[in-house]
């Protein structure tokens, strides 16, 4: 269905690619102005004690501390060849900003910030820093340490993301009732894959049944009105009937068409 990546630095290209247009998911409806500062503070009622600004807050805490913990490492590596980068998503950001869960414009401006400062951070990296073992830190509660890399917590990041914007969706479209959510925000990228390939798949099938049937004239456009194998089925046999009636050879004819075609498949 989907090809592998063939070196570090395609698959460092990849994740880096597809984790910042999940940042710009987030990025494209704050611009949006399809949520007000009232709605971003809303408290739902199905979620305890959740808000649509307290989730994009907490995605962007994780990614700031990824980039934070890197950008530590990497000014540390110059001097100390043996430094050890950590990540800890359960520290807290020394640069917290107070009004990030409630002001529109300024988680706006910080997530747009963060995405531009992860792309400096791989800027030359040649798939080097997307297999750089790192050490993950994790309070369960007693501090333990585990072995990861740049390229898989980097991908945590973005599926981290889209766990808490379809949170905040929920809030959103259904308590709320707001428009103009697009359908993709708080998708996982690999479902947006596969829906594109059951679509596709979907497309060939019909195109397939009507040239087994001998309609390759009547298959289904590539666009939105897509005729429906039912319907081109029915419109056939009523033309079928209408050709008995008025011209003498038209079944030897449909016959042999139809032998044509299926000798081509």
């Amino acid at each position: 269905m989907a090809a592998s990546a063939s070196s570090w630095k395609e698959a460092e290209e990849s994740v880096l690619s597809c984790t910042a247009q999940i940042m710009n998911q987030a990025v494209d409806l704050l611009r949006s102005r399809t949520i007000t500062d009232s709605s971003y503070t809303f408290e739902s009622k199905v979620i305890a004690g959740s808000t649509p600004g307290k989730h994009f807050r907490h995605v962007l805490d994780h990614l700031r501390i990824l980039t934070d913990a890197i950008a530590d490492w990497q000014h540390r590596f110059q001097t100390d060849s043996r430094a050890v980068l950590r990540v800890d998503y359960d520290s807290r950001i020394a640069s917290k900003l107070v009004d990030m869960e409630t002001s529109v414009s300024t988680s706006l401006r910080e997530f747009e910030r963060t995405t531009d400062r992860l792309y400096r951070i791989f800027e030359g990296s040649n798939g080097r820093l997307y297999n750089q073992s790192l050490r993950l830190c994790a309070t369960t509660p007693f501090v333990v340490e585990m072995d990861s890399t740049v390229g898989r917590e980097l991908w945590f990041c973005g599926l981290h993301a889209i766990h808490h914007y379809a949170l905040a969706r929920v809030i959103l479209v259904k308590e709320l009732a707001l428009k103009g959510i697009n359908d993709q925000f708080g998708v996982a990228p690999s479902t947006l894959v596969h829906r594109e390939w059951r679509k596709e798949s979907n497309r060939a099938d019909v195109a397939h049944d009507a040239l087994s049937q001998g309609r390759n004239d009547e298959l289904p456009a590539t666009g939105g009105g897509s005729t429906s194998a039912r319907q081109i089925s029915s419109a056939s046999g009523r033309r079928s009937r209408s050709s008995e009636q008025s011209v003498p050879h038209s079944r030897h004819l449909h016959s042999r068409r139809h032998q044509q075609l299926k000798s081509k498949l």
